[in-house]
């Protein structure tokens, strides 16, 4: 990350920490950067010092080499600080009677078997994949994170994923983990994607504006793949959509001009962004379309995309029913209730809490016309699923 990049980042985190407030005397450009990096600044305002460890992934002033001059001990000053013992479990797990040490590859081959499995059997991971991340946090103890830090990465990404669709409260401290961990790794594709999850987490619980600095954030970065740099511009137009801005259609389009240069079979880099194709930026198009007033032409996509479900995850699917469905509630209630139904079904399928909480504010509508037998219908089994959850 440049100067000017982490200037940019702890700006944009001022913005996201302290909403409402005046920040103009706490932002920074690249030269306090380079002030920074001198050690000339050695005791930054709080805000500042809150909106850098944001940024860089710390827990404590000290992480990032800050100390207050009038509380800095005398250990720091002499730049010795006494070793502190430690408690740690063996540094091995047992996969496929193999056991997993410090070595990068052996790590990704055994989330690849846990991503494998039906997705339907991902929240059932959960505990085992917590227990992964335990033993990596003992191999980063010492100074094994730098060839870790990635692994962990895409290790926490997909504990994330398991918590968002399984309505774990910790879901965003699981996003905020890979985050700081790709930054670690100097992996601009993997810190845009989180970025980008991020910014999806934040419209689903409707804060558009921080889905918004989210995904303004994701597209800061220049060196990203193209398929990458796709799905993160579908989040900055759904996000721009959801608070009135007509300059989302400016970002899908900036969203379909990328895709036509990306390879299919080249999924190195962007492996995690691989579901970004034509048919997912046209579903997010036909979001935009209808959260900025027109249903008819977001009916009409939605409609030719779902007649065709081949290849298509059932957590999209889910989302494009719920979606759908709302285009059709003010002049079509039943069938409404019944793309609600089939939201919920790939919900139950797919084992995805996203789904249902998609379906909200539909059920919420509906309840109008909880005279309607299809609405009824999909009333109680809404209720029934977000009760048992």
């Amino acid at each position: 990350m440049s100067r000017a990049e982490l200037a940019d980042a702890i700006n944009t985190a001022l913005d996201l920490l302290y909403p409402g407030r005046s920040l103009t005397a706490h932002y920074v450009d690249h030269r306090w950067v380079g002030k920074l990096e001198r050690g000339e600044h050695r005791w930054p305002s709080r805000e500042r010092r809150t909106a850098l460890r944001h940024v860089l992934g710390a827990t404590t002033d000290t992480e990032l080499g800050l100390y207050s001059p009038r509380r800095t001990p005398d250990a720091i000053r002499s730049g010795h600080v006494p070793d502190q013992p430690a408690t740690r479990r063996p540094l091995h797990v047992r996969v496929g009677g193999k056991l997993l040490d410090g070595d990068p590859e052996a790590w990704l081959h055994a989330l690849d078997e846990f991503t494998n499995q039906p997705m339907r059997t991902w929240p059932q991971l959960r505990g085992r994949v917590q227990e992964y991340l335990e033993v990596l946090d003992d191999l980063q103890g010492g100074h094994g994170r730098p060839h870790l830090a990635r692994v962990d990465a895409r290790w926490s990404e997909f504990m994330s994923w398991i918590a968002d669709n399984t309505a774990a409260p910790e879901g965003w401290a699981w996003l905020d983990r890979p985050h700081r961990r790709a930054i670690e790794a100097d992996d601009a594709s993997l810190a845009a994607y989180t970025l980008m999850r991020q910014s999806q987490r934040a419209l689903d619980n409707g804060d558009v504006r921080a889905a918004i600095v989210f995904s303004r954030r994701s597209l800061a970065p220049r060196s990203v793949p193209a398929r990458t740099r796709a799905l993160c511009l579908t989040r900055m137009a759904e996000a721009l959509a959801a608070s009135g801005d007509d300059e989302a259609r400016t970002a899908i389009m900036a969203a379909q001009h990328e895709l036509p240069g990306v390879d299919a079979n080249a999924v190195d880099e962007d492996d995690f962004a691989r579901h970004c194709d034509p048919r997912y930026v046209a579903a997010v198009d036909a979001r935009c379309r209808h959260l900025l007033g027109d249903p008819a032409s977001a009916t009409t996509i939605f409609e030719e995309l779902l007649s065709d479900l081949a290849a298509i995850a059932p957590i999209d699917a889910g989302l494009w029913h719920a979606h759908l469905a709302e285009c059709y509630l003010h002049y079509d209630p039943e069938r409404a209730a019944d793309h609600g139904m089939s939201a919920l079904r790939l919900a139950d399928e797919a084992a995805s809490y996203r789904v249902i909480r998609a379906t909200q504010p539909l059920a919420i509508a509906l309840r109008r016309h909880s005279a309607l037998p299809s609405a009824r219908t999909f009333i109680d089994r809404h209720r029934t699923a977000v009760t048992t959850q």
